[in-house]
């Protein structure tokens, strides 16, 4: 347990995250924090941990061997079920460090009132507090908007839950992702005012529907019916060809490597028949312009993925981007951390040794900033490895008083 912390500078330095967030839905907010160098503290159950810390198995994608731990303080539910019992072994998961690097890590019993209360003293030092709870679980511990203001009036509440804090689903389960913290913490900075961020998931999601809302307001159509959804194919702007090849290879589990290729213009449909060594395939009537193109995709499917079939594929986007063609390798997940050249030159994976999996890549931030950039500074923290550093240095208790609190299981 860190007696002290000292967190690379960045805009954010001096801006204190406080953490409640489980699963998968709430980490990536304050995550992202941690890359401009605001300080987050992640909250977990005492007894316990986050759902994604531990796994009953080692995992695949961590080479060596694995540390075992074992879970004789575990009483809560573990990442796929079962109860931590104090025998079975357990595995540090790649993902939770993925979720939450760059943290810090506390233990605390919410449901004992001391543990509340210091609860209410860490939001009181608190510049925003985050959760994504269900919305009735702050309220239950007394952690109302107006309570949470009155403890901090500068502070920013940010709340994730399925379907909002008001309403006859408040107190429903969910899943999904936000980042909006961001912009309280904004306003919080520019006006000296906190705020109440009440994001519904749901309601983020409907945005997402709005041509297919309207198309059935309007038309009636639904989004199952014959010909729709069109598969890879282009519904608007519609154009030929505009679908995935499957090109020569496989990956390490044995499934077909594929790319992307689409011709909006016909100019790139030139290109493309020059490429594929078949120029005259422009002047065919059954595709020589874009409508003859989309009414003959059938077949024009299958002269592009004949061409494609026996080519690996990084060759044919390299060649089709060359000749202006709009091209892009289907990737899965190793080739994007692994082995893609534009990510690691924009350095979207540094790599970070960890105490329990070794040296891993993490996520980066997506979005490059000229004088304030972004950074991964650290790991994904070990259980209860800043608890000393929090209720010590940062609220001031006694070494007794910790001891007495870790006793009574309240840290």
């Amino acid at each position: 347990m860190n007696a002290s912390v000292t967190l690379p500078k960045g805009i954010l330095s001096g801006v204190r995250i406080l953490d409640f967030t489980w699963k998968t839905v709430g980490p990536w907010a304050p995550r992202l924090l941690t890359h401009f160098g605001a300080e987050v503290i992640h909250v977990e159950r005492v007894g316990s941990w986050d759902d994604h810390r531990y796994a009953a198995h080692p995992s695949p994608i961590v080479g060596g061997p694995q540390k075992e731990f074992t879970s004789e303080q575990g009483t809560g539910p573990l990442h796929g079920g079962g109860q931590a019992d104090g025998k079975k072994p357990y595995y540090n998961t790649p993902y939770f460090t993925i979720l939450h690097h760059g943290k810090l890590a506390i233990s605390l019993n919410t449901r004992h009132p001391k543990g509340l209360a210091l609860a209410e003293r860490l939001i009181g030092i608190s510049d925003a507090v985050v959760e994504n709870f269900s919305g009735e679980v702050f309220p239950s511990w007394g952690l109302t908007w107006e309570h949470i203001h009155e403890i901090n009036p500068r502070v920013v509440y940010m709340s994730t839950s399925g379907f909002g804090h008001s309403g006859p689903y408040k107190a429903y389960r969910s899943f999904g992702p936000t980042a909006a913290a961001h912009m309280g913490l904004l306003q919080a900075r520019k006006k000296g005012e906190g705020s109440y961020v009440d994001y519904a998931v749901t309601e983020g999601a409907v945005s997402l529907l709005g041509t297919y809302m309207l198309d059935f307001q309007v038309n009636g159509r639904t989004t199952r019916r014959p010909g729709f959804p069109p598969g890879n194919r282009a519904l608007w702007p519609t154009v030929a060809p505009h679908n995935t090849y499957r090109c020569s290879g496989k990956d390490r589990v044995g499934q077909d490597w594929w790319v992307f290729v689409a011709c909006e213009t016909q100019a790139q449909f030139e290109s493309l028949c020059r490429v594929m060594g078949q120029p005259d395939l422009s002047r065919d009537p059954r595709f020589a312009t874009n409508e003859a193109r989309v009414a003959n995709q059938d077949e024009l499917d299958a002269i592009v993925g004949r061409w494609i079939r026996p080519r690996r594929r990084y060759d044919v986007m390299q060649r089709c981007q060359e000749a202006g063609i709009i091209a892009a390798v289907v990737q899965s997940a190793e080739d994007r951390v692994e082995h893609d050249p534009q990510l690691k030159h924009r350095d979207m994976h540094p790599v970070v040794n960890h105490p329990e999996i070794g040296e891993f890549e993490y996520e980066g931030y997506p979005v490059k900033l000229s004088r304030t950039p972004a950074f991964v500074h650290g790991r994904g923290p070990l259980l209860r490895e800043h608890n000393r550093y929090v209720y010590g240095e940062l609220l001031g208790l006694s070494d007794e008083e910790m001891k007495s609190l870790e006793n009574d299981k309240v840290i």
